[in-house]
């Protein structure tokens, strides 16, 4: 390594690799069920039935229910930062500054990378029973979103409720109601949900069905905002290694590059529940 302390560098990576203000930072911590970069998650099979009284005048004993949790093992991902050059890395690697002015690149670029593929993951592909896909039309947009807190308020889910709010969709909620467009930011919350807001959110047609990850945005598509629940979606993080070359021939400089094993998902990963997308 030639000097070069690489767990510096790779601390420098894993220290809050999200931003507690990032909208991904609201959801469970899975990092401490990963093992070998292996994430072992188990969804909830049915809940036991409950009696009143049972054994009041009964001597038989209690059904047996039988909770069968379904087993999942997801591989964690690889995440592999661009190389970048660097003259005399060996001394970069003396000032904390500069250290941490390079490391803090390509710590941006991964985070940026895990907030697109979390903004896809947890917006719904479909308008069902246990998620919504709410679209405004000639309505109002605050009414879309009082309707998305009355979906959630059906299934008795009010604690733990975030929405991400694209520009667009912000600039619309500004025209409708100033006073409340001044107390979300003030506040950061709205009608039960806490309030964040990005701009890379995933796609859906004119249809309103949700294109796959990656898609080019096309005419007539539209960028949703999206709610979920915080329980109900993960981020786990496995390890992080660096890469360098010191004194590379071809370019008379050192490079380095950072690969980060994570993973952002629905924790029903078979069947993900309680997640929404509003249309405009």
């Amino acid at each position: 390594m030639a000097g070069l302390q690489k767990e510096v560098w790779i601390a420098g990576i894993q220290e809050n690799p999200i931003p507690d203000n990032s909208f991904v930072f609201a959801s469970t911590d899975k990092s401490e069920y990963v093992e070998n970069n292996k994430l072992h998650l188990a969804e909830a099979g049915i809940e036991p039935g409950v009696h009143e009284n049972y054994f009041a005048g009964s001597e038989t004993d209690l059904p047996l229910a039988t909770i069968t949790d379904i087993p999942n093992e997801v591989v964690l991902n690889t995440y592999s930062t661009d190389r970048t050059r660097h003259r005399d890395l060996q001394e970069v690697e003396l000032q904390y500054n500069k250290r941490a002015s390079v490391t803090n690149r390509h710590k941006t670029a991964l985070a940026k990378n895990m907030g697109i593929r979390a903004a896809f993951a947890w917006s719904p592909a479909t308008d069902d029973t246990n998620n919504k896909i709410a679209v405004v039309g000639g309505g109002k947009f605050l009414d879309a979103i009082i309707d998305m807190q009355a979906f959630y308020n059906g299934l008795d889910i009010y604690d733990g409720l975030n929405i991400c709010l694209t520009a667009e969709h912000m600039a619309i909620i500004k025209k409708e109601d100033k006073v409340l467009y001044k107390e979300i930011l003030n506040t950061s919350e709205m009608y039960g949900f806490k309030v964040y807001r990005y701009n890379k959110t995933a796609l859906y047609t004119s249809a309103n069905a949700k294109k796959p990850f990656g898609t080019v945005k096309a005419a007539g598509d539209k960028n949703c905002s999206f709610t979920w629940c915080t329980n109900e979606v993960f981020r786990c993080f496995g390890d992080t290694e660096m890469y360098e070359t010191i004194r590379s021939a071809a370019s008379q400089a050192d490079e380095i590059s950072f690969a980060q094993r994570a993973l952002v998902g629905n924790i029903r990963a078979t069947n993900p529940k309680y997640l929404g997308a509003i249309l405009s």
